[in-house]
């Protein structure tokens, strides 16, 4: 007997769209988890369809970004400035369980008004939005772009060399970090409606959610009482006075690695031990390696160019190791070093392959034939839901809104 397949963790549950780039992020997380997303759309599709980059496909010019964030969602057309549109807007949310808006997508007063009509429909939908700076202060309304939220979340302060300006990294991370963030509050209070039938009010801050990309950086007040400072290759690592090397050159690529300076505690003072008894295999015993206890509570005081001179022993060793002999010492060692990887890097990844993080999609409409990380959740009792090809515009407007439609018009 073949044994059926477990259905997504959030099979059952209803999400309606009105969203950009940032309401999509939090959309597909909760479409990979079982629910069934309907975008609502205006007539020609969301201007998020038109984002560069575009790619070319059977259906015209599309964003890559849209593609990649709307699969496994249904997409309906509704002219949300019309009293009908606002009908079926309202008949939609009658038995939707979440709504998922954001900034780019409404304005404040259009996310008042549809909120209302929605909780008039159903006093138990849980209403998310995604805004620059939240609600109830000076700042609701101020106007802000990725770029801006990234720097005023702490998140450009951390990029680029300190004798230069700040550089914003390639993607939009305060975007997609809200969208992740939002569908996690929103399933935090959509748990809370199934206990008490209380429908709530999310509000998520771009700005604030930043501040979870800055990793340890967050640390380094509390702890230490100063502010780390950004830095490329060689930088301040964890604040510290001194200036240490983290990405190293090897012969077919660049690791990240911190072996002297930085703190870490007995896990980093295991690393480096793993990394001597490496070198000292190939003949690399100079003095300066064991000089010092490099990570010990003694780093603070240890001259600068005895750092320099360490950095440059150990970046010769690592320049005559290839990606794959790196890769296989430090996990087989427990050596604290990590590949810079490229976008093909990761799909080749064997460790990423034999664990099944991809899936392959065929999408007829667009003539697309595309792999993508899928399964980025393993779950004991559900699966991440089978996926389907992203909605061409409105093609489930009759299926989705025909019942609630001819009702209203025998009505």
């Amino acid at each position: 007997m073949t044994q059926a397949k477990p259905l997504g963790a959030l099979n059952g549950v209803r999400v309606l769209e009105i969203s950009s780039l940032a309401g999509a992020a939090c959309g597909r997380v909760l479409a990979d988890l079982g629910a069934s997303v309907i975008k609502i759309e205006p007539q020609g599709g969301e201007k998020a369809r038109f984002d560069a980059p575009l790619v070319p496909t059977k259906l015209g010019q599309e964003s890559a970004s849209w593609l990649a964030f709307n699969f496994g969602k249904k997409s309906v057309v509704i002219d949300l400035d019309t009293p009908a549109g606002l009908a079926d807007f309202r008949a939609l949310a009658a038995d939707a369980d979440i709504v998922v808006s954001d900034f780019r997508r409404l304005s404040l007063a259009d996310m008042d008004r549809l909120e209302a009509s929605a909780r008039a429909a159903n006093p138990a939908v849980i209403w998310t939005e995604i805004l620059p700076f939240g609600r109830g202060h000076a700042y609701e309304a101020m106007p802000a772009t990725d770029t801006t939220l990234q720097a005023l979340g702490g998140h450009l302060f951390q990029n680029g060399d300190i004798d230069r300006p700040p550089v914003r990294i390639g993607l939009p991370v305060g975007l997609l970090q809200a969208g992740a963030e939002a569908a996690s509050a929103a399933l935090m209070a959509y748990y809370h409606a199934l206990k008490t039938g209380e429908g709530q009010r999310v509000d998520i801050s771009v700005q604030e959610v930043v501040i979870w990309t800055l990793l340890n950086t967050t640390m380094a007040w509390q702890i230490l009482s100063l502010n780390e400072m950004r830095g490329g290759a060689i930088r301040k690592e964890r604040a510290n006075r001194f200036f240490t090397r983290l990405v190293w050159p090897c012969k077919d690529g660049s690791f990240v690695f911190g072996p002297v300076g930085g703190g870490g505690g007995s896990a980093r003072i295991k690393s480096y031990e793993a990394l001597l008894k490496w070198m000292e295999e190939d003949g690399v015993t100079d003095e300066i390696l064991r000089r010092h206890d490099w990570n010990g509570d003694g780093q603070f005081a240890i001259p600068q160019d005895d750092y320099d001179a360490v950095t440059d022993v150990i970046k010769r060793f690592i320049e005559t190791k290839t990606s794959e002999e790196l890769i296989e010492r430090s996990v087989r060692d427990r050596i604290l070093m990590a590949p810079i990887n490229s976008i093909r890097d990761i799909f080749e990844n064997v460790q990423f392959r034999s664990r099944g993080l991809f899936k392959s999609l065929s999408d007829e409409a667009r003539d697309l034939d595309v792999e993508l990380p899928a399964n980025w959740v393993r779950m004991s009792a559900t699966a991440v839901a089978d996926m389907a090809p992203p909605p061409v515009v409105g093609a489930d407007t009759d299926d989705v809104l025909g019942t609630a439609r001819r009702l209203r018009e025998a009505s």
